[in-house]
């Protein structure tokens, strides 16, 4: 409580204290000598400062110069972010390989004999298997909606 009363007496030195929180700041200093110390000891020192004269600098403040990356440096970052993206994209490729659940994989398991299916994932069993082969035949026997547009002349 002691932590938050020091912050709510600052707050008070600059006139942004609200009326409950200066109603609960007088509640603890009346309780906490140590507070009330604080809180006369950093108004006078706050009074001193603002009541004092205005000193002028030597010499005015100098802040360096931020460098500026001119288009060129821009350009050249992207590319490189490009380029190193490409080539994580082919490292990760070659490393793990094509994936097996990849629209070639269920084609070549549409096309497959029945007789080279065995149990388990990828047979007759999965749906993986079945429904690219559903389909496949359909389209050979002619069942199923056209689709696209129809326009009649």
């Amino acid at each position: 409580m002691c932590e938050r009363a020091r912050e709510w007496a600052s707050l008070r030195l600059d006139d942004e204290l609200s009326e409950f929180e200066g109603a609960l700041l007088d509640a603890h200093l009346r309780r906490c000598a140590d507070c009330a110390s604080y809180v006369l000891e950093s108004g006078a020192g706050t009074a001193a400062i603002r009541g004092s004269e205005l000193e002028l600098l030597p010499r005015p403040v100098a802040m360096p110069l931020r460098h500026r990356r001119g288009y060129a440096g821009l350009v050249l970052q992207a590319g490189a972010a490009a380029a190193a993206i490409v080539a994580l994209t082919i490292g990760l490729g070659t490393q793990f390989g094509p994936s097996r659940s990849s629209p070639t994989a269920v084609a070549d398991a549409a096309r497959s004999p029945a007789s080279m299916v065995t149990s388990g994932p990828n047979s007759e069993d999965d749906m993986l298997v079945r429904l690219p082969r559903l389909v496949n035949l359909k389209a050979q026997l002619g069942f199923g909606r056209p689709r696209g547009l129809r326009i009649d002349a």
